[in-house]
Protein backbone atom coordinates (compact mmCIF):
# COMPACT_ATOMS: atom_id res chain seq x y z
CA UNK A 1 0.00 0.00 0.00
CA UNK A 2 1.15 3.49 -0.85
CA UNK A 3 2.13 5.70 1.71
CA UNK A 4 -0.90 8.80 1.71
CA UNK A 5 0.59 12.64 0.77
CA UNK A 6 0.05 15.03 3.54
CA UNK A 7 -1.44 16.91 0.74
CA UNK A 8 -4.00 13.86 -0.15
CA UNK A 9 -4.84 13.48 3.45
CA UNK A 10 -5.89 17.69 3.92
CA UNK A 11 -7.56 17.22 1.17
CA UNK A 12 -9.52 14.10 2.76
CA UNK A 13 -10.51 15.73 5.16
CA UNK A 14 -12.10 19.15 3.96
CA UNK A 15 -14.11 17.07 1.88
CA UNK A 16 -15.11 15.21 4.97
CA UNK A 17 -15.79 18.71 7.17
CA UNK A 18 -17.65 19.75 3.57
CA UNK A 19 -19.66 16.68 3.99
CA UNK A 20 -19.87 17.24 7.51
CA UNK A 21 -21.22 20.68 7.28
CA UNK A 22 -23.83 19.36 4.86
CA UNK A 23 -24.67 16.66 7.51
CA UNK A 24 -25.49 19.19 9.68
CA UNK A 25 -27.45 21.22 7.65
CA UNK A 26 -29.45 18.37 7.39
CA UNK A 27 -29.46 17.58 10.86
CA UNK A 28 -30.56 20.86 12.62
CA UNK A 29 -33.24 21.77 9.69
CA UNK A 30 -34.81 18.30 9.93
CA UNK A 31 -34.64 18.21 14.24
CA UNK A 32 -35.58 22.26 14.03
CA UNK A 33 -38.67 21.11 11.92
CA UNK A 34 -40.06 18.53 14.18
CA UNK A 35 -39.29 20.77 17.09
CA UNK A 36 -41.33 23.10 15.83
CA UNK A 37 -44.37 20.85 14.35
CA UNK A 38 -44.09 19.04 17.70
CA UNK A 39 -43.74 21.41 20.39
CA UNK A 40 -42.28 19.21 23.80
CA UNK A 41 -40.56 19.86 27.18
CA UNK A 42 -39.20 16.20 26.97
CA UNK A 43 -35.55 15.62 26.68
CA UNK A 44 -37.07 11.62 25.82
CA UNK A 45 -39.24 13.43 22.52
CA UNK A 46 -36.11 15.47 21.62
CA UNK A 47 -34.30 12.14 21.53
CA UNK A 48 -36.63 10.83 19.31
CA UNK A 49 -37.10 13.54 16.75
CA UNK A 50 -32.55 13.85 17.15
CA UNK A 51 -32.34 10.15 15.90
CA UNK A 52 -34.47 11.33 13.02
CA UNK A 53 -32.75 14.17 12.45
CA UNK A 54 -29.67 11.72 12.45
CA UNK A 55 -30.95 9.15 10.13
CA UNK A 56 -31.24 11.41 7.50
CA UNK A 57 -28.09 12.90 7.86
CA UNK A 58 -26.49 9.83 7.73
CA UNK A 59 -28.10 8.83 4.76
CA UNK A 60 -26.57 12.07 2.90
CA UNK A 61 -23.04 11.40 4.48
CA UNK A 62 -23.03 7.21 2.95
CA UNK A 63 -24.07 8.58 -0.28
CA UNK A 64 -20.85 11.79 -0.12
CA UNK A 65 -18.79 10.09 1.68
CA UNK A 66 -18.69 6.98 -0.45
CA UNK A 67 -18.84 8.99 -3.82
CA UNK A 68 -16.54 11.89 -2.96
CA UNK A 69 -14.39 11.93 0.10
CA UNK A 70 -13.70 8.16 0.25
CA UNK A 71 -14.01 7.27 -2.93
CA UNK A 72 -10.28 6.41 -4.47
CA UNK A 73 -10.67 3.76 -1.20
CA UNK A 74 -14.78 2.59 -1.42
CA UNK A 75 -15.17 -0.44 -3.19
CA UNK A 76 -19.03 -0.21 -2.61
CA UNK A 77 -18.62 -3.68 -0.86
CA UNK A 78 -21.46 -4.89 1.32
CA UNK A 79 -18.58 -5.34 4.72
CA UNK A 80 -18.08 -1.52 3.27
CA UNK A 81 -21.89 -1.29 3.94
CA UNK A 82 -21.96 -2.58 7.15
CA UNK A 83 -19.20 -1.32 8.62
CA UNK A 84 -20.63 2.33 7.63
CA UNK A 85 -23.96 1.64 8.90
CA UNK A 86 -22.17 0.30 12.08
CA UNK A 87 -20.29 3.57 12.64
CA UNK A 88 -23.77 4.94 11.69
CA UNK A 89 -25.80 3.24 14.50
CA UNK A 90 -22.63 4.29 16.93
CA UNK A 91 -22.69 7.69 16.32
CA UNK A 92 -26.70 7.68 16.87
CA UNK A 93 -25.64 6.55 19.99
CA UNK A 94 -23.27 8.87 20.97
CA UNK A 95 -25.26 12.18 19.27
CA UNK A 96 -28.33 11.06 21.29
CA UNK A 97 -26.72 10.29 24.60
CA UNK A 98 -24.22 13.61 24.55
CA UNK A 99 -27.58 15.47 23.47
CA UNK A 100 -29.55 14.11 26.43
CA UNK A 101 -27.16 14.46 28.93
CA UNK A 102 -26.35 18.44 27.98
CA UNK A 103 -29.64 19.39 27.28
CA UNK A 104 -31.35 17.77 30.96
CA UNK A 105 -27.73 19.63 32.30
CA UNK A 106 -28.42 23.08 30.38
CA UNK A 107 -32.06 23.04 31.14
CA UNK A 108 -32.11 21.87 35.23
CA UNK A 109 -28.96 23.19 36.07
CA UNK A 110 -28.68 25.95 34.31
CA UNK A 111 -32.06 26.94 33.73
CA UNK A 112 -31.69 28.06 29.71
CA UNK A 113 -34.61 28.15 27.68
CA UNK A 114 -35.07 24.05 26.32
CA UNK A 115 -34.94 25.67 22.17
CA UNK A 116 -31.68 27.18 23.12
CA UNK A 117 -29.80 24.63 25.42
CA UNK A 118 -31.81 21.92 22.71
CA UNK A 119 -29.22 23.30 19.54
CA UNK A 120 -26.41 23.98 22.05
CA UNK A 121 -26.33 20.07 22.97
CA UNK A 122 -27.01 19.42 19.20
CA UNK A 123 -23.85 21.39 18.34
CA UNK A 124 -21.52 19.57 21.40
CA UNK A 125 -23.07 16.07 20.06
CA UNK A 126 -22.42 16.68 16.40
CA UNK A 127 -18.78 17.72 16.60
CA UNK A 128 -18.06 14.87 19.26
CA UNK A 129 -19.87 12.33 17.53
CA UNK A 130 -18.83 13.21 13.83
CA UNK A 131 -15.03 13.57 15.06
CA UNK A 132 -15.48 9.80 15.92
CA UNK A 133 -16.74 9.11 12.68
CA UNK A 134 -14.09 10.19 10.84
CA UNK A 135 -11.60 8.05 12.44
CA UNK A 136 -14.01 4.96 11.97
CA UNK A 137 -14.29 6.02 8.43
CA UNK A 138 -10.71 6.65 7.69
CA UNK A 139 -9.19 3.56 9.46
CA UNK A 140 -12.22 0.93 9.21
CA UNK A 141 -14.65 1.37 6.82
CA UNK A 142 -12.99 3.09 4.05
CA UNK A 143 -9.62 1.28 4.81
CA UNK A 144 -9.61 -0.26 1.29
CA UNK A 145 -6.20 -0.10 -0.68
CA UNK A 146 -7.52 -0.36 -4.31
CA UNK A 147 -7.32 2.74 -6.22
CA UNK A 148 -9.74 2.98 -9.56
CA UNK A 149 -9.00 4.32 -12.42
CA UNK A 150 -10.35 7.82 -13.25
CA UNK A 151 -11.29 8.52 -10.01
CA UNK A 152 -10.08 12.31 -8.97
CA UNK A 153 -9.38 14.02 -5.60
Amino acid sequence: MAPVSVKHSIKRYTKFILVGLSNGLVDLAVLNLLMVMIPNHSARVLVLENTLAVACAIANSYVLNRHWTFADKSDGSSRETVLFFAQALLNIVLNDVILGWCTNYLVFSRNIPLFVSSNTSKALAMFLSSSVSYLFMQFVVFRGVRRRRGVRD
